[in-house]
């Protein structure tokens, strides 16, 4: 490997030179740094990131931690990150926990251990006092029920879960169910609470029965309105927890020969890619995934500009109800 060393050697300059004119400093004269450029290129050196970052204590790479990257909401989300921080000319490592706390915990130190310059991070769930302590370097979460001085971006789940019922009581439905994803997730658990007292400000009637909390995916949703179905007063509406859910409960009313929304009335929340296809024409509640991905960006920029003082930005995004086929 060719080294800083051997182009000084061979352009008969300092070592101190070579890195200057490599780093572009303006205490070389143009001679020196082309002749210097030209013999790097010739030999073919190529700079060595881990040096370079210890000697400039900054790797230039900040981590995205997510649950499932498989969930278009959170590879939109992903996109959006790494899209913002190459503008900013930073690398984005990308991890994924699979809603597992043990995974999380995991990626969070290794991540530290590499040296990056921040982490943004959806968590599984709530990040104990003592892990927040842990974490040594600028961090941005995607969860609001954190200490005063984490900064967080998030979408208002609660106002969103309002958007969804109250449609659905609009449209005439009656009995309404709820399918959730995992009770560790807080979005989950705040949209299921705006859910129950909107049907109670509705005049509706909140039975257990139609409360049904578990994957965030299609099977998982498929599954568990067919278990409603089979109850002897199955619901004639559900607000899904994410628009996964609502795909897979979309699929089993087509199988099984009911009409939507006529006879069910299908709402998700996302608005992920697939809401908006023809065949699916899914009503959601959107989170506008471009925004809150350059927004966790540019707070973590900022957290990283006075680190390791808190800048503690409590960033709110208002949902959206698009309404299409399934209400």
């Amino acid at each position: 490997m060719i080294t800083i060393k051997d182009i000084a050697e061979r352009a008969g300059v300092s070592y101190a030179t070579v890195s200057r004119a490599l780093n572009s400093r303006a205490d070389v004269s143009p001679e020196t740094r082309n002749r210097i450029l030209e013999l790097a290129k010739e030999l073919g050196y190529q700079p060595n990131a881990i040096a370079r970052s210890l000697v400039k204590r900054k790797s230039e790479m900040v981590a995205l931690i997510v649950p499932d990257v498989s969930n278009p909401f959170f590879s939109d989300i992903t996109m959006s990150v790494n899209e913002a921080a190459e503008e900013a000319g930073y690398t984005v490592v990308v991890c994924n926990t699979g809603w597992d706390e043990k995974k999380e915990a995991d990626k969070l130190r290794i991540m530290q251990e590499q040296r990056v310059d921040g982490i943004i991070c959806k968590p599984v769930n709530e990040l104990s006092q003592e892990r927040l302590k842990e974490i040594n370097v600028p961090i941005v979460l995607f969860w609001h029920a954190q200490p005063d001085d984490i900064s967080y971006i998030e979408v208002d789940h609660e106002a969103g879960g309002k958007l969804a019922v109250r449609h659905l009581i609009e449209r005439g439905y009656k009995k309404i169910a709820y399918l959730g994803g995992k009770l560790t997730s807080q979005s989950n658990q705040i949209r299921m609470d705006a859910y129950k007292r909107s049907l109670i400000e509705g005049g509706l009637e909140v039975r257990e029965e139609w409360i049904n909390n578990g994957g965030f995916s299609m099977e998982s949703g498929y599954q568990r309105i067919g278990s409603m179905f089979r109850l002897s007063d199955p619901p004639d509406a559900v607000f899904c927890g994410n628009d996964i859910i609502a795909l897979g409960v979309l699929q089993y009313a087509r199988d099984h020969g009911l009409n939507v929304p006529r006879d069910f009335g299908i709402i998700g929340f996302d608005d992920i890619s697939y809401a908006s296809l023809p065949q699916v024409r899914l009503s959601t509640i959107s989170q506008p995934r471009d925004k809150l991905g350059r927004q966790a960006f540019e707070a973590l920029l900022t957290e990283m500009d006075v680190y390791p003082n808190h800048a503690a930005q409590k960033i709110l995004v208002e949902p959206e109800l698009v309404v299409r086929g399934t209400t």
